[in-house]
């Protein structure tokens, strides 16, 4: 097995050694322009120099010549704004003005020479081809100027995919998500998706779904793309791609400083009547607010080398509805630090250099259930950094990047802030929560250290066309869990009660600090095939492979009176199954019209699953576990005491042992015949150029996920669940023999007591057909860039999902996985429709006067009510939908944000803005989330829309 092991390594190392002596060097860079240059008769003009130059590049320009049929092909090019000269003897000079080129976009750029003297130049300054014919994908480009004028609150991810076609993310009015991990899915699919920064991975190793620690300085975006369907062979996982470029240096400097402030002067009320009469009273407003940030870029050798840096630290106090403090505020404060270098060693060689630190500190744990002690002040820590060589020998382009990323947040570990020593408590019925928070003194981690390879080689003329090649290996080591010391009788268990009466106690195994490995490879080929210069047929393959194990590792037994319970153990390797997976991506474009301006998109892609950390915490007994025990209070004082609970995991008491975060059962083995999830996408699409700069899309999507994963209980099979316990449904007050009582009954299955205790327990990851899902989806969309004084998006999507088993409370590994039982399949589909409308535009106005707006609408979440049962013997409680998903929808929701701004020139290109952001102009006061357990909280507003607020801010540049 070790020497399995190590095979991913050296097929790695091999293929540096192929892709490396190919390469004498140059950039790896964005973006390209092609084109044919013909003459006034329409033949073609071979031998016409073609130079691009631009404040982007570090050296003074790029040149290229066209071929036998005319053609030209400039690549390689870093994002910007070019000039391109079309030089040939005897004939009047061409110069194309302003073609802005965005990351991965070919610019089509064909031109005609007239006959003419040698000194005459005729300049062009027609728009920059917004459609691109060779890109198979549907992606959305958000570039600098986009980024800063619309009425954002620059909060990272969260505010880019706010203006992405399709994708549905946080809802963030005015910074009230500052420091939450992004949480966004496309076309009705989360998870899965691959979130880069200056190519660095900073998807989160536990779990597809995990957005853990994707926070990053907005301040310091140059660009984004988000990609949500057509990916080619490069793409390691079906969901949303999202490439994030950081501003670089020039030859000349620049930088900015950035204020912004508001506070509950500048913010309207937005709880009204209805709400007032739910027990809402202060809604979700915000305390106090600021933004502040610095940059500075340029150069320390003119076309040597640059540097960009800055530094960007903001604040947030907002209320919490309902939380138990007088104010309920809570506090955040997070800062950026920023540094990338770029080093041009020669015309052949290019160097990259990139780190960016978050600090963040706040407190969590504060809800409407929750006592204010309860709190826990979580200190994060976040780092992404990279070392890159980029290079070109002829056709042949070279990237070669070591990255890595670090991850770790501290929640009061000793020595660190801790806010009461009373013991942990929570109400199944009502939701109180009271005592230390079960977070407090733990430590999660993760980390990814990533080397990345790429090879581009173009073949013009072969084969009936020309070939741009491209080839790539991916290297990941990626680790995560969650590590805890000894919090005493505090945290080291928790009290169950069930409406005030004392039920069960769950005991945690602190301390411990687990371990586990990922090693990832993948490889891919790619071969952009261009024939007669109007289709393109995009054909790829990739190759993963992936190895997760848990490694040999020991932990100290737990307190009195755990000590019994987790004793003081070591625990062998265990090896998870290592698969790999190769799987096509076929897609096309063909250019209509031959002009660039109408091209038809489409094709198919399979997809393989990438192993998460989480998915291997069934089997680890040193990761963090609460076992559950029945809990008979002898002396009722609400407390534990001597003889209340039997600790033997084989005796009367024990209902269960699962993992700490996701609730899946612990005690797990591999599954020797595992296969990882694949997903089938299908697309197609007709994007069409209607005026300069505007473009239009349609789409159309299909999915289909197969061999999805469930986890069944080896040793308690589907069958065992066979005693039926009947229970009638008390309706939303919770209570029987009321007027809401529906007259119906729900029936859940508990097992016999022979399969009862630890013993029988022993899940594992199996692949359900009846658990595969689909998806079809529509997307219209239309994109204005920023030009003649205006920009404009506009887009609409809808998604019709069917989804067989969606957990409810419980579950295994978050919303990821069920269980594979009877009483998971009940009212646990999914076929309902989400749909999502945006709009947003800018105009500068005379004077330097800026108006921006957007505009969101999107649908409800769908909802179903639960309640919690009881009467077995094995499962003494539990908690299912008694209704079909859907029965319930939170409202739609309608947001607007405003935005105008004053800009006053001042010499040497020095500038300073004034500018008023209003967040939820509406006021709306829509819902968010609820509460769905029937009982005294049924439908109680947890989270509401944010009032109107209003922002002030002041920028100077230069």
């Amino acid at each position: 097995m070790r020497r399995r092991f190590h095979r991913p390594s050296l097929f790695f190392v091999l293929a540096l050694l192929v892709l490396i002596p190919l390469a004498d060097t140059a950039s790896a860079q964005e973006a390209s322009i092609i084109g044919q240059v013909t003459d006034a008769s329409g033949g073609v003009l071979p031998g016409v120099t073609v130079t691009a130059t631009s404040p982007a590049l570090q050296v003074p320009q790029v040149t290229g010549v066209t071929d036998e049929r005319g053609e030209y092909r400039l690549t390689q090019l870093p994002i910007g704004t070019y000039t391109v000269d079309y030089m040939l003897p005897g004939f009047v000079t061409v110069r194309r003005q302003d073609l802005r080129l965005t990351a991965g976009f070919t610019a089509k750029v064909d031109v005609s020479l007239a006959v003419g003297g040698v000194a005459e130049t005729l300049t062009v300054s027609g728009a920059a081809p917004v459609v691109d014919v060779k890109a198979t994908a549907a992606r959305t480009q958000l570039t600098r100027e986009t980024l800063e004028v619309l009425p954002t609150s620059r909060s990272g991810l969260i505010a880019v995919m706010a203006q992405a076609p399709g994708v549905v993310s946080n809802l963030d009015v005015g910074g009230n998500t500052t420091g939450s991990n992004p949480s966004f899915r496309a076309f009705g699919q989360s998870g899965e998706s691959w979130t880069t920064i200056e190519g660095i991975a900073t998807t989160s190793v536990r779990s597809a779904l995990d957005g853990s620690g994707n926070q990053f300085d907005y301040a310091s975006f140059e660009e984004t793309t988000v990609q949500t369907v057509g990916h080619s062979a490069e793409a390691p996982n079906r969901g949303i791609q999202l490439s994030v470029i950081v501003k670089s240096g020039g030859n000349d400097f620049h930088g900015n400083g950035f204020w912004s402030q508001t506070s509950d002067r500048l913010q309207s009320r937005n709880v009204d009547a209805a709400l007032r009469a739910q027990g809402v009273t202060s809604g979700s407003p915000v305390e106090a607010r600021w933004d502040r940030s610095g940059e500075l870029g340029g150069r320390v050798i003119r076309n040597k080398l640059w540097f960009y840096t800055s530094v960007r630290s903001r604040r947030e106090n907002d209320i919490i509805v309902g939380a138990f403090k007088p104010d309920g505020s809570r506090a955040t404060l997070q800062t950026f630090y920023t540094l990338k270098t770029t080093y041009q060693m020669s015309p052949s060689n290019r160097f990259i250099g990139f780190h960016q630190y978050q600090y963040r500190n706040n407190l969590t744990g504060i809800t409407q259930f929750t006592t204010w002690d309860a709190r826990v002040r979580a200190i994060y820590g976040l780092h992404h950094a990279k070392f890159e060589w980029d290079g070109t020998r002829g056709n042949t382009f070279v990237s070669v990047q070591e990255g890595y990323r670090r991850y770790r947040i501290d929640r009061g570990l000793p020595g660190s802030e801790l806010f009461t020593d009373q013991v942990a408590t929570i109400d199944q019925i009502t939701s109180r929560v009271t005592g230390m928070n079960t977070n407090a003194q733990t430590l999660n981690f993760e980390g990814r250290n990533q080397t990345t390879a790429t090879i581009t080689h173009y073949r013009p003329n072969v084969l009936w066309g020309n070939h741009e090649l491209k080839g790539g290996v991916d290297y990941h080591k990626s680790y995560g869990d969650r590590s805890t010391s000894d919090r005493g009788a505090a945290t080291n268990y928790q009290l169950i009660f069930r409406n005030g009466a004392p039920f069960q106690l769950a005991a945690y195994n602190n301390p411990i600090k687990p371990a586990n490995v990922i090693y990832y490879v993948g490889a891919y080929g790619q071969d952009s095939w261009t024939i007669a210069r109007r289709l393109t047929l995009n054909l790829g393959v990739r190759y993963s492979y992936n190895n997760g194990f848990l490694p040999e590792q020991c932990r100290a037994a737990a307190p009195p009176p755990l000590d019994t319970l987790y004793q003081a153990q070591c625990y062998a390797k265990i090896q998870f199954k290592q698969f790999g997976a190769v799987v096509p991506r076929l897609h096309a474009a063909y250019d209509v019209t031959g002009d660039g301006k109408t091209v038809i998109k489409g094709g198919w892609g399979r997809f393989s699953s990438m192993r998460q950390v989480d998915e291997m915490g069934i089997a680890n007994l040193n990761t963090h576990l609460q076992t559950v025990f029945r809990w008979r209070d002898l002396d009722n004082n609400r407390l534990f005491g001597p003889g209340e609970v039997n600790f033997d995991r084989e005796g009367p008491d024990f209902v269960t042992t699962t993992v700490f975060v996701g609730g899946a059962q612990s005690g797990g083995v591999p599954n020797p015949n595992e296969r990882p999830p694949k997903t089938d996408q299908f697309d197609a699409s007709l994007e069409r150029q209607l005026i300069p700069n505007l473009a239009v899309r349609v789409t159309g999507i299909y999915s289909k996920d197969t061999d999805t994963y469930r986890i069944q209980n080896n040793l308690r099979p589907y069958g065992a669940y066979n005693v039926p316990i009947t229970n009638p449904d008390p309706g939303p007050d919770g209570r029987l023999g009321t007027a809401d009582d529906p007259g119906t009954f729900v029936t859940y299955y508990d097992y016999p007591a022979s399969l009862a205790g630890q013993k029988f327990q022993q899940p594992m990851l199996i692949n359900d057909p009846a658990s595969d899902a689909s998806f079809a989806s529509f997307e219209a969309a239309a994109s204005k860039r920023l030009a003649n004084r205006w920009q404009f998006m506009a887009s609409f999507s809808t998604t019709k999902r069917h989804i067989p088993y969606v957990p409810s409370t419980g579950g295994g590994l978050g919303l990821l996985l069920t269980d594979f039982n009877p009483n998971a399949q009940i009212n646990a589909a999914d076929d309902t429709r989400e749909w999502l409308g945006r709009v947003s535009g800018s105009y500068v106005f005379p004077a330097d006067v800026l108006v921006s707006a957007n505009f969101e609408r999107r649908s409800g979440d769908p909802d179903a009510r639960t309640v919690s049962f009881t009467g077995g013997q094995q499962i003494p409680s539990i908690t299912l939908r008694v209704e079909p998903i859907g029965s319930i929808r939170r409202p739609d929701l309608n947001i607007l944000n405003l935005r105008t701004e004053k800009s006053f020139r001042l010499p040497s290109q020095h500038r300073i803005s004034l500018r008023l952001n209003v967040y939820n102009a509406l006021n709306v006061n829509s819902v968010t989330n609820w509460t769905l357990l029937s009982g005294p909280n049924f439908l109680r507003p947890s989270a509401l829309v944010p009032p109107r607020i209003a922002e002030l801010g002041a920028t100077y540049e230069f």
